[in-house]
C-alpha cells in the first residue's frame, strides 16, 4: 500500500529524530545545499558507533533504503519490519546468488524512487580510524550510475562507543560532501572511485578538506 515508502519514510525519520532528542543526543549538520531532494543518491559513510544509522536517517532528506544480508530477514518482527521499510535483500551464501542479489538491488534503485546507505568500512570503527573500503557499493553506485555522496560522521564513536551501551556527553558534526558523478564510469573506474571517496571523508574527518576545493574532475562527464 505504500511502494514508495512516502509514508514509512517519513515514520522512519520521525522515529530517528525521536530516538536522538530523547537521549539528549546533539549533533550538527552541514552540506545539505550540495543535495537535490528530487535526485537519488548513494550515500557512502564513515562507522564508528551504532548512532550513525540513526544519525544519517535523521538527517538525511531523501528516502533511504539499506542493503541487508538476507538471514536479517527471517526475524521474527524484526525482519517484517525491514520488508515492511522497503530493505533490498542481499544473498552472500555463494558467488551466483550474491551476482543475481546485485542485479536485483541495481534494478530496485534504478526503477524506484529511493537512496541508499552504504557503510563501505563493512563494520565499525574501534579507533576512528577510516578502515579499507570495501568495492560491492561502488560497484552499485557505477551499475546504477547513481552518484556517490561521501558522509562523514565526526565524534559519534565518543558519544557511543563501540560494545559499549552508556551514552556520553559530546557534539557530533555530520558533513554532506559534493556529490561525485558516476554517469559514463565502468566498473574497472572502481578503484579510482574508491579513492576519491575515501580521501573526502579522510580530509573531513582531519579537517583539511575545503568544501569549496573538492575536486572531482576525474568523474565529471
Amino acid at each position: 500500500m505504500d511502494r514508495d515508502k512516502n509514508v514509512t519514510g517519513k515514520l522512519e525519520k520521525m522515529w530517528a529524530q525521536w530516538v536522538i532528542w530523547s537521549t539528549g543526543i546533539q549533533y550538527d549538520v552541514t552540506g545539505l545545499e550540495n543535495l537535490e531532494q528530487e535526485n537519488k543518491y548513494i550515500f557512502m559513510s564513515n562507522h564508528e558507533s551504532a548512532l550513525d544509522i540513526l544519525l544519517c536517517v535523521a538527517c538525511i532528506p531523501c528516502k533511504i533504503v539499506f542493503l541487508a544480508k538476507k538471514e536479517l530477514f527471517r526475524i521474527p518482527v524484526f525482519g517484517w519490519a525491514m520488508q515492511a521499510a522497503g530493505m533490498i535483500k542481499i544473498d552472500r551464501q555463494n558467488p551466483e546468488r550474491a551476482r543475481k542479489s546485485v542485479d536485483e538491488a541495481v534494478h530496485r534503485l534504478i526503477h524506484s524512487s529511493f537512496s541508499t546507505l552504504i557503510y563501505p568500512e563493512g563494520t565499525r570503527s574501534e579507533t576512528g580510524d577510516l578502515l579499507p573500503f570495501k568495492k560491492g557499493g561502488f560497484i552499485l553506485a557505477i551499475r546504477s550510475q547513481l552518484p556517490i555522496v561521501p558522509v562523514t560522521i565526526i565524534g559519534a564513536g565518543d558519544v557511543l562507543s563501540k560494545g559499549s551501551f552508556t551514552i556520553n556527553q559530546g557534539q557530533i558534526k555530520i558533513i554532506i560532501s559534493k556529490p561525485i558523478p558516476t554517469r559514463n564510469l565502468e566498473v574497472n573506474n572502481k578503484e579510482e572511485l574508491i579513492e576519491s571517496c575515501r580521501n573526502t571523508i579522510m580530509k573531513n574527518l582531519s579537517g583539511t578538506l575545503n568544501p569549496e576545493q573538492a575536486d572531482y574532475e576525474l568523474f565529471s562527464v
